[in-house]
């Protein structure tokens, strides 16, 4: 019993200690953090949408392996890298004035979030139906997907 309790003992101060450094988390690094997150989606959903297009050949297995990778990115939730005062980079930092958050993000934290909630359902369907193997339905997800980018997008990123 008692290596469970220490067991136990170190997992919740991990996850005390994980939120205190969230919670303190400079804005250029919850900046650098939140782009990162993006990047990664990217680079991972750009070949899943040329495939779906017809713009590249398509192929299951770039196709699964990219969903599977967006997702697991995706629910690393990125609203957590928005706190309070990362709506504009610091002065002087390397990333200063490099962000195109709107101020809503932080008006509308509620809205956001169901937004961040939206596109990982939507990564979700991608996964399932890549998991299925049915081309047709592959493609068909991606919209969801596409949709659910493009709404967060109108509302939460300016131009």
């Amino acid at each position: 019993m008692n290596r469970f309790l220490k067991f136990g003992t170190a997992v919740g101060l991990a996850a005390c200690v994980t939120s205190i450094a969230y919670a303190q988390m400079k804005p250029e690094s919850a900046i650098r953090a939140r782009q990162s997150i993006m990047r990664v989606i990217v680079l991972n959903f750009g070949p899943i949408a040329g495939m779906a297009r017809g713009k590249i050949p398509f192929n299951k297995a770039v196709f699964t392996a990219n969903a599977l990778r967006a997702q697991s990115v995706w629910a690393m939730n990125v609203t957590r890298f928005f706190p309070a005062g990362s709506d504009k980079a610091v002065e002087g930092s390397k990333i200063a004035g490099f962000t195109r958050a709107k101020p809503e993000i932080w008006s509308e934290m509620d809205k956001f979030k169901q937004a961040n909630d939206t596109l990982g359902q939507a990564l979700g369907k991608l996964v399932a139906a890549a998991k299925s193997g049915d081309e047709g339905a592959m493609k068909a997800a991606v919209g969801g997907v596409g949709k659910a980018c493009k709404g967060c997008h109108d509302d939460f990123r300016a131009k």
